[in-house]
């Protein structure tokens, strides 16, 4: 073990595949929390509680809440490292802190907080952390470095306000929708985390291409230099589904001002509405040449203002 930033724990190293990342160039926000997860199983293993994730576990990791903040590129190529530790321990709950590095340069390319509860494999129940365990967590807690803090959303409500009577209510447009697959799912039969942000992502592609689109329109220099990114995402699960489950992403423009666009995603059940869980993300136009933010022009977002659904949130 080599220590981390604030006493965090080296917990994955890896590198950036070509096939990881998408048409902007950089790796693809699936993969980073893939990447994190990996992280994640380390280091619980490390504090005493190994294969988490393993077929033959009786408990396993739920997420329930996921902060990320993407800070730099990661590119094909690229060296990468996470560290991580624990910074609070409940009874059959936990939070940890993640910080993804390129391992060349020492920079900081991405932050993760992850709030995650312990539930039994079988039925989901909440499980309680082993005496042993909590106690050596609790003794090992770290500071959430202020570079991880949120910077554009707030902090995430104990429950989705999702559901497919509201997404009609305020006019959600159907932007996704598909089916888990075995692949796709953990070994006790639920969504993965990164299959969950795969397929929002994927979905967003609908309304962030208009949008951008939108912007690219009021820029004097146009062209294939226009695509965007993300900085930040707030996740926030209700219930993964599991194997075999269909489901919909429903979003909208929540707000925009003059370098971001915040657009709010549900995942629901296509057939009972109710919801699996919900992602807001906050992307920029970002410029793929000189690999920086497009500002959105003032008659851009006086545009977008019709699109905005008022009161949307996660």
């Amino acid at each position: 073990m080599t220590a981390g930033i604030s006493g965090q724990r080296d917990v994955w190293r890896g590198g950036v595949a070509t096939w990881e990342c998408d048409e902007m160039g950089h790796m693809n926000t699936r993969f980073y929390v893939a990447r994190c997860m990996e992280a994640i199983a380390m280091l619980f293993g490390l504090a005493g509680l190994p294969r988490l994730f393993a077929p033959a576990s009786v408990t396993t990791l739920a997420v329930s809440t996921m902060h990320i903040r993407f800070l730099r590129e990661a590119r094909a190529g690229s060296s990468m490292h996470i560290s991580a530790g624990f910074t609070a321990i409940g009874d059959n709950s936990a939070e940890i802190v993640a910080m993804m590095f390129d391992s060349a340069s020492g920079e900081c390319a991405a932050t993760f907080r992850v709030g995650l509860g312990h539930v039994a494999t079988v039925d989901r129940t909440s499980s309680p952390w082993p005496e042993a365990f909590a106690t050596r967590v609790a003794g090992e807690l770290v500071e959430t470095p202020r570079l991880a803090m949120p910077r554009s959303v707030g902090k995430p409500p104990a429950k989705t306000s999702a559901s497919g009577a509201r997404a009609q209510h305020l006019g959600l447009h159907r932007l996704g929708q598909g089916a888990v697959l075995q692949q796709s799912c953990d070994p006790f039969g639920r969504m993965l985390p990164q299959a969950f942000v795969g397929a929002i992502g994927d979905s967003v592609r609908n309304i962030i291409t208009p949008l951008r689109e939108l912007c690219a329109h009021h820029r004097e220099r146009r062209g294939p230099h226009f695509g965007a990114a993300a900085l930040e995402f707030l996740i926030l699960v209700d219930d993964m589904p599991g194997n075999g489950d269909c489901w919909e992403v429903r979003s909208g423009l929540a707000c925009a001002d003059s370098r971001t666009m915040a657009i709010v995603n549900w995942m629901l059940d296509p057939f009972s509405g109710r919801a699996f869980g919900a992602m807001e993300v906050v992307a920029i136009c970002f410029d793929l040449e000189a690999r920086r933010l497009i500002p959105i022009a003032p008659s851009a977002q006086a545009e977008m203002a019709g699109w905005t659904i008022p009161g949307l949130a996660l």
